[in-house]
């Protein structure tokens, strides 16, 4: 009996350390993405999406172990979120907002598993340049394109919302264990961090909302076109500078998830 315990207090830790590594690879991501959109916006340089700062990070010095331990991070992070889902460990309920919630972490599961595939084909050399969204070329293809691109809008525009509901009102605080000595200026830097990544949700919204005519091809835009959009603006680089803060202020957010957030699990086990 005691052995059983043990192996299932094993198996609990497992899971917290590769939920937590998932969450780290996921600020390492946006710490790189905010980076050069701030440097952007002072220099020639240009704004990047996920695919391309795993780019970045594969030609680092030693790309080759840094991008495997990304794989195996942000492989973890989308199982973790496969399994909020389905045990529901933060206990969103089935109301309308907790299937919303629900949802967007299904979404999200699909969005960094792409991205750890990614990772995987760069380690073992199968990326190719260039290329859309094949899913999307081919709804465009049946002649349903564009009402998935409105429909892709309507979700990237909720998720906005939603990034800037939890950013005002902290509302990340009750999931997550921070200590008093670091709540003062944590707690602010990550409002800071989900307003900014709810904003550019917002813009990527209205960019596929107003060209969903014009991707047949399925190259929609992706954060890297939000970035550019803001860079083109009126005070642009103003703009430009603030949301790469922001996001790098997204990457201390999920950092300070990989730390102190509370990985329930319980229900898994």
């Amino acid at each position: 009996m005691a052995n059983t315990r043990e192996l299932t207090h094993d198996h609990r830790d497992w899971l917290r350390h590769a939920a937590r590594a998932g969450y780290a690879a996921r600020g390492a991501v946006f710490l790189i993405i905010g980076y050069f959109a701030f440097r952007a916006a002072f220099a020639s340089g240009e704004a990047m999406d996920s695919k391309d700062a795993v780019g970045q990070i594969a030609g680092s010095a030693f790309g080759t172990i840094l991008l495997s331990v990304l794989v195996l991070a942000l492989s973890c992070f989308a199982a973790w979120r496969i399994i909020q889902v389905v045990f529901d460990v933060d206990h969103h309920g089935t109301d309308t907002k907790g299937l919303f919630v629900r949802v967007g972490l299904i979404f999200s599961a699909l969005a960094y598993g792409a991205l750890a595939f990614y990772a995987a084909s760069l380690l073992i050399g199968m990326a190719r340049g260039g290329g859309g969204n094949g899913f999307v070329a081919k709804a465009y293809e049946a002649g349903y394109g564009v009402w998935l691109t409105y429909l892709i809008a309507a979700g990237m525009a909720a998720a906005g919302a939603a990034h800037v509901f939890k950013g005002a009102k902290a509302g990340f605080e009750k999931y997550m264990d921070i200590p008093e000595g670091v709540r003062s200026w944590l707690t602010p830097v990550c409002q800071f961090g989900l307003i900014a990544r709810g904003v550019t949700f917002f813009i990527l919204a209205g960019l596929l909302f107003t060209g969903a005519a014009s991707y047949a091809s399925g190259d929609t835009p992706g954060l890297d076109t939000a970035l550019s959009a803001i860079e083109g603006w009126s005070f642009g680089w103003a703009l430009l500078s603030l949301t790469g803060l922001g996001l790098m202020a997204f990457g201390i957010y999920a950092l300070a998830e990989a730390l102190y957030r509370r990985i329930n699990i319980e229900a898994v086990v």
